[in-house]
């Protein structure tokens, strides 16, 4: 290796994406270090434990290494389980020092984002546990599951905030993706609202059900809502997902209205309830709002929420026929093969699907589906005759 042309060294390097290859690569010679270290470097995983949150520290104060950085992924885990744990159920041998450290080392490591000129892209993954200075993976009381969520987030803004303040040249993050969110109150993320430039052009926010709540906490403060985590209004967000991927998400505290953003073009919902009556806070008229600029909607398993039997039900042959109507924009539509459904509120499980809706109303799933059909063959056409 050490006597080989340089090209084929690249070619070699090229080809090798494991990474601890790529480390063995690296230490052969300078030639193979300054060869690896642009794919090496450009994502960094940090995992849920003081030790790698100090390693990966160190790499960002490396002036050698820091601007190779493009992503940055927090505790990514592969078909991991995503299980909250009650709190009379928590392991009450959780040593509480140690997770006050795991709190300093991540709040110190996600401040220094800033210093990454070229970081572009972050993903938070929040799993309710950790890795203990042991080694072993210890569940997490609800307490320090949703304050570790609030310090990495805290964290994470307080570098874009620090980054948007400096005369650097750089853009900085433009994409910041948060999954499994337990939404706490309003007042918890004023750090967001204190952003006032934001640079994000995508954001997607995955959270925690309805149901995943209840049957974990039992507390209504939980159970927040998703806007406090939207930017303040700008024109420079492009891209938008609202995701609940393990069941319904609905929040009555939600207050959409505040929230438009001009060159929105995308705009994604899975698992969304909407609200029974149309309002200036709700998700429908947060979607019609940007109709302007919107080309892609997704919709996936979203309901419309209905009191009781007895109440008029928001249709969602109503909702698709003024989608149609005011989306003169749009190009594409993606909704599920089952369409959009209608869900109710059950006291002990939260937002549930209505599964008899269709036996009381026959006609009503029918003209659902027609409304929907030519709402999507609208968006077609039109996109058919602009191409």
């Amino acid at each position: 290796m050490h006597n080989l042309p340089i090209e084929l060294v690249k070619e070699i390097v090229d080809n090798v994406s494991d990474t601890p290859d790529l480390f063995h690569l690296r230490a052969v010679n300078s030639t193979c270090r300054d060869l690896v270290d642009p794919s090496l470097f450009h994502r960094i995983c940090i995992g849920n434990s003081v030790k790698s949150a100090q390693n990966i520290l160190q790499i960002f104060a490396t002036p050698s290494l820091a601007p190779f950085i493009h992503e940055v992924v927090y505790d990514p885990r592969e078909n991991h389980p995503f299980l909250l744990l009650r709190s009379s159920d928590a392991e009450v041998c959780c040593d509480e020092i140690e997770i006050a450290e795991l709190e300093e080392a991540l709040t110190e490591t996600f401040t220094s984002l800033s210093n990454l000129p070229n970081l572009k892209s972050v993903t938070l993954n929040f799993w309710p546990s950790f890795i203990s200075q042991s080694g072993a993976e210890t569940r997490d009381h609800p307490y320090w599951f949703t304050s570790r969520q609030l310090t990495v987030l805290h964290s994470v803004y307080h570098a874009m905030k620090n980054h948007s303040s400096s005369p650097s040249p750089y853009p900085g993050i433009r994409s910041l993706t948060l999954n499994n969110v337990v939404l706490m109150p309003t007042a918890s993320y004023d750090f967001v609202r204190s952003l006032t430039d934001s640079p994000l052009t995508h954001l997607s926010i995955s959270v925690v059900s309805n149901s995943e709540l209840f049957a974990w906490s039992g507390s209504k403060t939980l159970n927040g809502s998703v806007e406090a985590l939207l930017p303040v209004p700008n024109d420079r967000l492009t891209s938008l997902e609202i995701k609940s991927p393990r069941g319904l998400y609905h929040s009555p505290s939600t207050h959409f209205s505040a929230h438009t953003y001009p060159s929105l073009r995308c705009m994604v919902l899975e698992n969304i309830v909407l609200d029974d009556a149309t309002s200036t806070d709700g998700v429908e008229e947060f979607i019609l709002r940007h109709k302007n600029s919107l080309k892609k909607l997704e919709m996936k398993s979203c309901m419309s929420y209905i009191q009781s039997i007895a109440t008029p039900v928001r249709k969602w042959a109503t909702i698709w026929e003024r989608l149609r109507e005011e989306l003169t924009e749009l190009e594409e539509v993606v909704v599920d093969d089952g369409g959009c459904g209608y869900a109710v509120l059950n006291t002990s499980e939260g937002y549930i699907p209505h599964s008899d809706v269709a036996a009381s109303t026959p006609s009503l799933l029918e003209d659902d589906e027609q409304s929907l059909k030519d709402f999507c063959e609208c968006v077609n056409a039109r996109a058919a005759g602009s191409s």
